[in-house]
């Protein structure tokens, strides 16, 4: 659940200032439902055979996004002096339930709703500042999933993930809690320990972005991938790094055709978008079997959408019955 930001207005300098609505900034205005970096350690529960044939956990996530950069192919480099910032609250429940599938498989689900502000800001080129800010809720996250335990220190699972655009959007305004597009997207969580004191998880997912019927614009698809790497510095202490890497696969495409700089030429590269993020971890365990942690990620080689950091907190707690 990254910033939302589903439009950009910008403004070009001449004799008459002449503004143009710009829906095409890398997937649109380059954001995504990818929400890149919210999973990091222990995405996956360990030791299934232990757990009960009915668990909830209840996840609190805070999220802040901030960017001060942003380089578009449709407006041939950097758009200078762009500020985009976005804070988070997602409440999330999981749940992993009795019932065993054909291969061992148990059947499970998650549910996020996240209430999200975000502002955007840049110059207008000739002596103002467009900024928009807007708050409330943003687009639902729902998925089914089926966890496979290979004894106590491994656990591989498969779902699909829905995104549902319940948040605001108006193709008018330059900041939006909704990206105004479902989104469809397979995901794959894993969780290993290879022995008590070191943690390797991983969320990968491939995201299929529905078209915005607003703007007559589909983002392309994407390959995307949480990741963390920690070492148990204490029974109830693991420090580590993680990150994310996000890749847009397929071209944007507007009105059924290649998306186009702001001359009317068709972008080369599709207007496909690229991140790599990486950066300290600390997970904390506490009450036996709630835990919290504290993440900060930082963005490098970004193409089509914002470069910043990101911080992500979260806090876990079971409900066994």
């Amino acid at each position: 659940m990254e910033n939302r930001i589903s439009f950009i207005k910008l403004a070009l300098a001449g004799a008459v200032a002449v503004c143009f609505n710009h829906s095409a900034l890398a997937t649109e205005t380059g954001v995504d439902n990818v929400g890149a970096g919210s999973d990091g350690m222990f995405v996956a529960p360990l030791d299934l055979a232990s757990l009960p044939s009915n668990l909830f956990v209840f996840d609190l996530y805070y999220n802040h996004y901030s960017a001060t950069k942003f380089k578009s192919a449709i407006l041939g480099g950097d758009i200078p002096d762009f500020k985009v910032n976005s804070n988070s609250i997602i409440p999330r429940v999981d749940y992993l339930s009795g019932i065993t599938l054909p291969g061992g498989g148990r059947l499970g689900g998650y549910l996020a709703v996240p209430f999200t502000k975000v502002t955007v800001s840049f110059p207008d080129f000739v002596g103002g500042v467009n900024k928009d800010s807007r708050d409330g809720l943003g687009d639902i996250q729902f998925a089914p999933i089926i966890l496979w335990g290979f004894g106590k220190n491994l656990t591989v699972g498969t779902g699909l993930e829905v995104t549902v655009p319940t948040g605001k959007y108006d193709a008018t305004r330059l900041a939006n809690t909704s990206n105004n597009f479902y989104t469809y997207k397979p995901v794959f969580p894993i969780t290993w320990q290879p022995n008590d004191n070191v943690e390797v998880s991983s969320k990968i997912s491939y995201s299929f972005n529905q078209k915005n019927k607003d703007t007559d614009y589909r983002s392309g698809q994407i390959f995307h991938f949480d990741y963390s790497l920690t070492y148990k510095i204490a029974d109830n202490l693991h420090l580590g790094v993680n990150g994310y890497y996000f890749k847009q696969t397929t071209d944007d495409k507007q009105y059924g055709e290649a998306v186009t700089d702001v001359m009317g030429t068709p972008v080369s590269n599709g207007n496909r978008g690229q991140a790599f993020a990486i950066g300290p971890a600390v997970h904390f365990t506490f009450l036996k079997y709630a835990s919290a942690e504290l993440r900060w990620e930082k963005e490098f080689d970004a193409r089509n959408r914002p470069e910043g950091q990101t911080v992500w907190a979260k806090v876990s707690l079971p409900y066994l019955f």
